[in-house]
């Protein structure tokens, strides 16, 4: 005796959900009588009937719409599949783990993510704000999906890719006598409180250098583990500071005023990847799109550093 097949299922649930056979053939784009074959054989292979005939016409039997509730559940589930299948085609479904050095995590990320998963509500993200030591080691173990660092990796189990390099800039209290200044140089701040960030900052040994290679001193009394704090302090009236443009990307207090620095100092973004790990289409349908967003906002941040 044949199998039941899915062509037999799917005849029995369509001839259920429109009422007739004519409406279930044409749902199916096959013939009436195809339809009426594939009925009974379903009845034969259940052992009952599915549905009386009178005059023409079907009226299912206690036993099709017990069966057809169980038949509707089976077909949400294919539906299911076919949308998650869909959803994995278009990058719309899963879980995507990011780790950001803080700044880019604050400033950055929350604008590149949202715009990416607006009109998908499958996606995910789980984001992890970590210092480039931390993040390089979460990628490198695959706790997360990628990274985004101000570092390139130094394992063996991490590829890394610089998609920016940006310029920093000098910030400033708003009513500081700079405030108009087309570019800040190391000489316009000889003898200025300094708000400096702290040693374990790789950016922090450019900066001393540009004022050591010019004998500039200046008076350093706040270190600052990150370019954020900096600008907290430098809001507070405490000092200036040169920063990462990104610290300074969406922070509208009007306290504070950014100029160009020169010469440049260079903060470099990199895009940290697990080597041996095979990143899911989402994984890569975001990273595209990230690098196309952070493009756009290299382009800000250019402009905000270019002298005028």
């Amino acid at each position: 005796m044949a199998q039941t097949n899915a062509r037999q299922i799917e005849a029995f649930q369509a001839v259920m959900a429109t009422g007739s056979v004519t409406r279930a053939s044409e749902r199916l784009n096959v013939t009436q009588p195809a339809v009426s074959q594939l009925i009974a054989q379903f009845e034969r292979q259940c052992g009952f009937r599915l549905f009386e005939r009178h005059g023409g016409k079907l009226a299912p039997t206690r036993e099709a719409h017990a069966l057809y509730a169980e038949v509707e559940r089976m077909f949400l589930g294919v539906r299911q599949i076919m949308r998650v299948a869909a959803a994995l085609r278009d990058h719309s479904w899963g879980v995507v783990s990011i780790a950001a050095f803080p700044a880019i995590a604050r400033r950055v990320i929350p604008d590149i993510i949202w715009s990416f998963c607006e009109n998908k509500p499958d996606t995910r993200f789980r984001i992890e704000s970590m210092r480039s030591r931390g993040l390089i080691d979460a990628v490198a173990t695959q706790q997360v999906d990628i990274g985004l660092s101000v570092l390139p990796g130094d394992r063996p189990e991490v590829e890394s890719t610089r998609i920016h390099r940006l310029r920093g800039l000098c910030i400033l209290p708003a009513t500081h006598r700079l405030r108009k200044a087309k570019a800040v140089r190391p000489e316009d701040l000889a003898g200025e409180e300094f708000i400096s960030l702290g040693p374990q900052d790789h950016s922090r040994f450019m900066i001393d250098r540009i004022f050591d290679e010019r004998k500039i001193e200046r008076r350093i009394r706040i270190e600052v583990g990150q370019s954020e704090t900096a600008f907290t302090f430098v809001g507070a009236g405490a000092g200036v500071a040169v920063v990462d443009p990104i610290s300074v990307y969406n922070n509208s207090d009007e306290r504070i005023v950014a100029r160009p620095f020169e010469p440049a100092v260079e903060f470099d973004v990199w895009l940290i990847r697990p080597r041996a790990s095979h990143a899911s289409n989402l994984v890569e349908g975001f990273v595209a799109h990230a690098m196309k967003q952070l493009d756009d906002l290299a382009k800000v941040f250019e402009a905000s550093a270019r002298v005028r």
